[in-house]
């Protein structure tokens, strides 16, 4: 008898089902094939996941109460990387293994960070529309000195793990400096690849652009806060491609509104999806659904 998998990730049960569907059968699993209300709340995920024995989750939050409903369930698994979703703690008093799909979209989320830097240093948003709108280049709102060339910038990256070092190796080759913030430093990396090691603090001093790829945790919720982002430069974008709460919200936005820095990069936020996204009103700001893992290729290496 197949074991039963309830995938809530939206971009497993629609990017490819028929290939989902027998990448499960040939391992002896079968999907949960249940109509899904998005986003989905405790009471719903309860119910999907009663007769489960694994589940693959999104950024779902697989508490004790889901676990509590789940009597079967073996096996919680992450979509992409990060267990801030899971309480790993509840499931391992209850003997059900945890895990994530390491290295699976470094490549992925890393170019989209480098999206978004570009998209910013080249306003290519603003120019976009602006020939979509009939005008070819809006020079009374871009002066020459809002565009500018990633060669020669400093790159501050906080969180130097998987997504981190691979967003250092794409700075490197865009003729970046790059600085590094992280409670544990490979030196070995580091020094193979001409990467400083900094104080989080000087990071965002030096730093043109600050790109975070740190894990959410009760160190790092809210650490892009009023005092961090006043010791950026006024001319720094903020990439966050990580986690939502990481960054304040409303110290960021308070930021973007005064001038404070020079504008951001979002592929997360504190509410996903936020019913009433405050970036949406500046045009300094790129804004992605978190789809920094959403490739193919990152699709299949988590496969």
């Amino acid at each position: 008898m197949a074991h039963k998998v309830l995938i809530l990730s939206r971009k497993f049960r629609e990017g490819n089902r028929e290939y989902l569907d027998e990448f499960l059968a040939r391992r002896g699993c079968e999907m949960i094939d249940r109509e899904m209300r998005y986003p989905i709340d405790q009471a719903q995920l309860c119910d999907l996941a009663s007769e489960a024995e694994g589940i693959i989750t999104g950024l779902e939050w697989i508490s004790p109460r889901v676990m509590e409903a789940a009597p079967n369930l073996r096996v919680v698994s992450a979509g992409g990387v990060g267990y801030d979703h899971i309480d790993v703690e509840e499931a391992t008093r209850r003997n059900i293994a945890v895990g994530i799909c390491a290295g699976c979209n470094n490549h992925s989320v890393s170019e989209l960070a480098f999206a978004m830097m570009i998209n910013l240093a080249r306003n290519v948003l603003v120019v976009d529309r602006s020939i979509r709108d009939g005008e070819w280049f809006p020079y009374d709102r871009i002066p020459l000195e809002a565009n500018s060339e990633l060669w020669g910038k400093t790159l501050g990256i906080v969180g130097l793990g998987r997504v981190g070092k691979s967003t250092a190796l794409l700075g490197k080759a865009f003729g970046m400096r790059v600085l590094a913030a992280d409670i544990a430093w490979d030196l070995t990396f580091a020094n193979e690849h001409g990467i400083s090691y900094m104080p989080f603090e000087d990071v965002l001093r030096q730093s043109d652009f600050v790109s975070l790829h740190c894990p959410l945790d009760e160190y790092t919720r809210d650490l892009i806060d009023e005092r961090a982002i006043d010791l950026m430069k006024q001319s720094a974008f903020l990439i966050n491609t990580a986690r939502g709460p990481i960054v304040k919200e409303v110290a960021l936005v308070e930021a973007l509104q005064s001038g404070r820095i020079a504008g951001a990069g979002l592929d997360v936020f504190q509410f996903e999806p936020h019913p009433d996204n405050p970036y949406t009103e500046f045009s300094n700001v790129v804004l992605t659904p978190h789809i920094g893992g959403t490739t193919k290729e990152a699709f299949d290496r988590a496969l």
